[in-house]
């Protein structure tokens, strides 16, 4: 203990707090006298309704550990810098009291604690004899600030060195002390930094030097406590190299996949290499604490290595949050099937015997479901119906049989009861709402696809799924339609021809305006490897807020049955797609798959095999005009809704099919194309699409075709003119065997405002384009 040290007293009449001062006296000298100390001024006891605390430290009056004024409110602090020189770091020495009477009267009996950390060197177990010529602390902090209420330290900052020679002879024995207690390094309590080292230099009794360091960055240096540092030729004899390298680590909500290089070894002065192991931390309150295991969004692989290792950081997509009443109804539905009991989509009442099967399904409600392994409406009213892949057309661009995804006839309506072909597994192709259908499965029999919506994440929106066979070459696809319209409420609307068609009351796959917003998540991870070393890491999910226009639909491939994801009716962007895996499958804002097939049968094979893909071919790689419409042969521009023959590769729900040529002609005055609102059947003018009325002459209601856009049949299938446009197919191809541009479209209602006003009930519209569907009710009898 010193001779003398300092003392503050603060006298106060209420409770103690931070902004008090020193007032009764400030930094007075106790000097030793006898067994204890003594003021060098006389100070009296306050009195009764007084109270009192002191504060004492040591060494007094020295420049390198400074007392707050005695202005300062509050607590008193010490300013440290540690000097250069070992033989001036004084062992800073603190006590306190507790709050005591005014009146107490008695000696203040004062109990002091070590404030810096104390740092010496020994032996270790396997050092061999010879001289420690000296000793360097490199990059530590030199300075801080300590508070002697909290009895804690801020503001520890700048790095410094600080060496001393020993000129230490030593025979290695273990634990043999290396400095006198005046060779002690007393130094700032602090969180080694970044560079920070320890560096012996040493020479054996053969008169060899050696330069010993460590990397001793990341360890903790604690209040009042003694760090003892054994020197050894196998132990300190290291240079630790722990990085962290690789790619940014920020995604967006849409997750994604990060590549990071750890990099753990250390390696001596004669050039030997030895991994260190390390392992990981996480903390998702910015570091406040700790744990080993990851927040349920982040996947790190692996989660401890050696040497050089691959981390691999896999970000989860957000779910993201809505407000809208079309996912809040979906949410309170009732839950259809189970786990044990699904609810058959093919069965009006979901029980187990299959009624009529179609290549949509359409979802309201959460649950668990299962739909039969039937080629699209090969099943109607319970039996197997041939119509729907063999044409009683006769021509040369007829396909007479329908083919499966081997490019072989079609043989009963069972998939797995058609030659060499086995249902093996089953999956998710895509999904445009994350998390929308999960746990998909195959029936014990290998007879029906079963999935799950969960309440959790149901919202409108769509999902492929499909059947695979041992080789995962995709067998046959469904889309499934999570909705909350009520597609029985059709819309009964009259052509330019006087025949009713009731259409579906939304386009197929459409979805309503939504605002979906999705948080920024955090999460720091820490790499700690055996010695102590810290690395630390942020991972960042960055928020996001998408608002969705309402009820364009999917789009489609004249011919095809696979949808082509929806837009967000917000400009040429596509929704977000996930694959199996929870992945974003492309950039929304840009291209989608696409890919050149072969032609004719094959081309339909290889489409069946890739729903996923946008087909890029000429023609549309055949000349089969009967696909929407089994028996379609006459390719007639007026072709009545009555005959339609819906098939295999009909897009629609049960019930509804792709509409004949004239569905759409009471859309004008005169059946045809007009470009002025007079002409066209719609009320007011055009609104980012028409409201079209029911009845001819602006009569009946009127129900909406939105300006959907189209995927565009350039080699990217962006999606263009949303808003400005919109073209709904019907089931008629325009004519294989004529002219270069007939051979490559087919009929459908096409309407547009850029650069004038345009509209045709039955336009010609190429056939590789992604356009939308509008289903009609099926009116021909559903029995074979």
């Amino acid at each position: 203990m010193y001779d003398s040290f300092g003392v503050s007293a603060y006298s106060y009449t209420d409770s103690w707090s931070e902004s008090k001062t020193p007032n009764y006296f400030y930094n007075a000298t106790a000097s030793k006298s006898g067994s204890g100390y003594k003021l060098s001024s006389t100070y009296y006891w306050p009195g009764a309704s007084y109270k009192m605390k002191f504060f004492a430290y040591a060494p007094k009056d020295n420049r390198n550990y400074v007392l707050s004024a005695s202005t300062q409110a509050g607590s008193p602090t010490i300013s440290v810098t540690i000097p250069s020189n070992v033989d001036d770091q004084k062992d800073l020495l603190v006590a306190k009291t507790d709050e005591l009477d005014g009146n107490t009267n008695t000696v203040v009996p004062l109990t002091f604690s070590h404030a810096l950390t104390a740092i010496r060197f020994v032996c270790g177990d396997d050092m061999q004899g010879g001289t420690v010529k000296s000793v360097s602390l490199k990059n530590v902090y030199s300075k801080g600030t300590y508070n002697m209420e909290t009895e804690s330290w801020s503001s520890v900052n700048t790095p410094a060195t600080f060496s001393q020679t020993l000129n230490k002879s030593t025979a290695g024995t273990a634990n043999d002390p290396l400095v006198t207690e005046n060779q002690i390094f007393m130094m700032v309590p602090q969180t080694l930094p970044d560079g920070a080292q320890l560096e012996v230099v040493f020479t054996d009794n053969a008169n060899t030097d050696h330069t010993l360091s460590a990397d001793i960055r990341g360890q903790a240096w604690p209040i009042g406590k003694t760090v003892t540092y054994k020197i050894s030729n196998s132990s300190i004899n290291w240079n630790y190299n722990f990085s962290l390298g690789g790619e940014d680590a920020n995604v967006d909500y849409t997750g994604g996949r990060k590549q990071l290089t750890v990099v753990s070894n250390r390696t001596d002065g004669k050039g030997t290499s030895q991994p260190v192991p390390w392992s990981i931390q996480y903390s998702t309150d910015n570091g406040n604490s700790w744990s080993v295991i990851a927040p349920e969004w982040v996947v790190a692989s692996p989660e401890s290595g050696t040497e050089q290792s691959k981390l691999l950081i896999t970000y989860l997509p957000q779910e993201g949050t809505d407000t809208s009443d079309h996912t809040a109804m979906l949410k309170n539905s009732s839950p259809k099937g189970s786990d044990a009991v699904p609810y058959n989509l093919s069965n009006p009442q979901g029980l187990t015997e299959v009624i009529n099967t179609a290549n949509c399904y359409v979802v309201g409600a959460p649950g668990v479901y299962s739909l039969p392994l039937i080629y699209g409406n090969a099943i109607a009213a319970g039996v197997s119906n041939p119509s729907a892949y063999t044409s009683k057309a006769v021509g040369t661009n007829i396909l007479s049989t329908f083919v499966n995804h081997r490019g072989a006839e079609i043989s009963a309506p069972e998939i797995y009861n058609n030659t060499d072909c086995h249902p093996s597994q089953c999956g998710i192709v895509w999904q445009d709402a994350y998390g929308l259908v999960s746990d998909v499965r195959l029936s014990e029999d290998y007879h029906s696809l079963i999935f799950k919506v969960d309440k959790r994440t149901i919202r409108q929106g769509n999902a492929v799924l499909a059947v695979y066979d041992a080789s995962h070459n995709i067998m046959w696809s469904w889309h499934i339609w999570v909705t909350d319209t009520d597609m029985s409420r059709t819309v009964s609307v009259t052509n330019y021809q006087n025949e009713k068609s009731d259409f579906m009351p939304v386009n197929l796959g459409a979805c309503d305006e939504n605002v979906i917003t999705y948080n920024e998540r955090r999460c720091k991870v820490k790499l700690i490897s055996a010695y102590g070393q810290v690395l630390i890491k942020e991972l960042i999910q960055s928020a996001a807020r998408f608002e969705y226009g309402g009820k364009t639909g999917t789009f489609y491939q004249w011919g095809r049955k696979d949808p082509i994801p929806p837009g967000t009716g917000k400009g040429n962007v596509f929704r977000t797609v996930y694959n199996a895996d929870g992945t974003v499958m492309f950039d929304p804002t840009k291209a989608y798959p696409t890919e050149e097939f072969p032609s004719d049968k094959q081309n339909i094979a290889v489409s069946i095999q890739k729903p996923e893909k946008r087909m890029s071919n000429k023609y549309r790689g055949c000349t089969y005009t009967n696909l929407w419409n089994a028996d379609e042969s006459v390719l007639d521009v007026l072709q009545t809704n009555v005959n339609l023959v819906k098939t295999v590769y009909d897009p629609c729900p049960v019930g509804f099919c792709v509409p004949g040529s004239r569905a759409f002609t009471g859309f004008t005055t005169n059946g045809r194309s007009q470009k002025t609102m007079a002409g066209i059947n719609a009320d007011g003018g055009f609104d980012q699409g028409f409201s079209f009325y029911t009845g001819a002459n602006k009569t009946g209601s009127t129900f909406f075709f939105p300006a959907s856009g189209y995927s565009s049949r350039n080699s990217s299938g962006q999606l263009r003119d949303v808003s400005d446009l919109g073209h709904y197919w019907t089931s008629v191809r325009r004519n294989p065997d004529g002219t270069e541009k007939e051979k490559n479209e087919a009929w459908g209602l096409g309407f547009y405002v850029t650069p004038s006003l345009y509209l045709n009930p039955i336009g010609s519209i190429p056939m590789i384009n992604g356009c939308s569907i509008r289903g009609v009710k099926q009116v021909r009898a559903v029995l074979p």
